[in-house]
């Protein structure tokens, strides 16, 4: 009777495959081109300026709508 090849336990068969993963994921970040920080600094300002911006725009629209409710419900009762 010819012995079976017996397969590793199912810890060491995951931990081969997460070092692979961590190795091959390196690798490619190697691979990444990277933007500058300046670049990454001037578009993180403008998108904080936009978003301040649309919550403002969102926040007048708010204000203006809730006040021609309130004075429409006004005339009414």
């Amino acid at each position: 009777m010819a012995e079976e090849k017996k397969r590793p336990n199912f810890f060491v068969r995951a931990g081969k495959k997460i070092s692979k993963l961590c190795s091959d994921t390196v690798g490619e970040l190697k691979k990444v081109a990277w933007t500058p920080r300046s670049e990454v600094g001037k578009t993180f300002k403008l998108v904080i300026a936009t978003v301040v911006a649309v919550a403002a725009v969102i926040m007048l629209i708010d204000l203006g709508s809730s006040w021609l409710i309130n004075s429409i419900a006004g005339l009414i009762g």
